[in-house]
């Protein structure tokens, strides 16, 4: 079992894009208003579930499962003008990844759910018992996932097995991502010393699955509890965690080359995270916050001083917030005012 490395230090994250000759970057992409809102329990009469989201050039395409018929799903454009296309899917998958053609992915335990931008889905079977997560290579070729005791990678369009791995006995893989470069980083709950609590960890792999590294991602804490991953374009990883049950328990933490690099409390909140977004530059990430004595909506942090640079309100109320997708100047985000009456799956389309 390789050892757990903790080294933390703050530092700034690295910025990429042409400044123009000047040594001062552009300022950090910030969202301040709501553009549009969309009722996405009207798409099926008897309400949907949120099953996933997954940005595209123009927006965002959402995964919904029919409550009444689990069974049925819809996958659903949203614009900035609101509610696109909605396709019917039979046997819906859990788990949405969108290619860099724009074709969605739908996988689930038995099958991958090739959904074109036009034309027929096809369907590739496999077998993924007790899927977890998965996610896609950023070139579209290898798909990724997770299933209670094993990683395993496939070719994305034929469903052949390329490589697997077992997961050690005690890790438990809550969200994959995939950089330009390497094998998949997995955001786990690491349960393996026996008579300790739980810890947050960040595992990451070759392509072949292979070469294998471990990080604590709240060392300071005796426990923690992972919730979402996102990457940067150059490979920094993102996680939002719980640490605890002090006054700053919600954290999000950067983790680049195999070191946590900057740990920050998150402002406003008293919730853990459902999820985030992050610029691609890894400046900045996009945290939907909520909770009984706060204001829900959107904040910005910077990920290197840990300052909060903008925010948005989402709902007067209170609120529950779930999947978040950036796609360039546009941020749509999955939640629920609660008010007085029945609330509603909704996705808000922020810029």
């Amino acid at each position: 079992m390789p050892a757990r490395r903790a080294a933390v230090a703050l530092v700034a994250l690295s910025v990429t894009g042409c400044t123009g000759g000047n040594d001062e970057p552009p300022p950090p992409q910030q969202f301040t208003d709501v553009e549009a809102t969309v009722d996405l329990d009207a798409v099926a009469p008897g309400g949907v579930d949120v099953l996933g989201l997954g940005p595209t050039d123009d927006g965002a395409l959402v995964l919904l499962g029919d409550t009444a018929d689990p069974r049925v799903g819809y996958l659903a454009t949203l614009t900035d003008d609101g509610l696109g296309e909605v396709r019917r899917l039979e046997d819906v998958g859990t788990q949405l990844l969108v290619a860099p053609d724009g074709t969605a992915l739908v996988v689930g335990p038995d099958r991958i759910t090739s959904v074109p931008a036009s034309g027929a889905p096809t369907v590739t079977e496999v077998v993924l018992k007790e899927l977890a997560a998965a996610a896609l290579s950023p070139d579209g070729s290898r798909l990724y996932a997770a299933t209670a005791d094993r990683l395993v990678s496939l070719d994305a369009a034929t469903g052949d097995t390329r490589a697997e791995t077992d997961l050690d006995e005690g890790l438990t893989v809550v969200a994959l991502a995939v950089p330009d470069d390497g094998g998949p980083t997995a955001l786990m709950s690491d349960a393996r010393a026996p008579d300790l609590a739980d810890v947050a960890v960040l595992g990451t792999w070759d392509e072949d699955l292979e070469e294998f590294d471990l990080v604590e991602l709240a060392p300071d804490r005796p426990a923690s509890i992972p919730s979402a991953l996102r990457l940067a374009d150059d490979g920094t990883a993102v996680v939002s965690l719980t640490a605890g049950s002090s006054d700053d328990p919600f954290r999000v933490v950067t983790v680049r080359d195999g070191e946590v690099q900057a740990s920050h409390a998150v402002p406003g909140t008293d919730r853990p995270l459902a999820d985030l977004a992050v610029s691609a530059d890894g400046r900045v990430a996009h945290l939907p916050v909520a909770g009984f004595e706060v204001e829900s909506g959107v904040v910005t942090l910077d990920l290197a001083s840990g300052e909060q640079l903008a925010d948005v309100r989402l709902c007067e109320g209170q609120a529950a917030f779930g999947r978040v997708a950036l796609s360039g100047d546009r941020l749509t985000v999955i939640g629920s005012c609660i008010t007085a009456e029945a609330a509603s799956s909704t996705a808000f389309v922020v810029g």
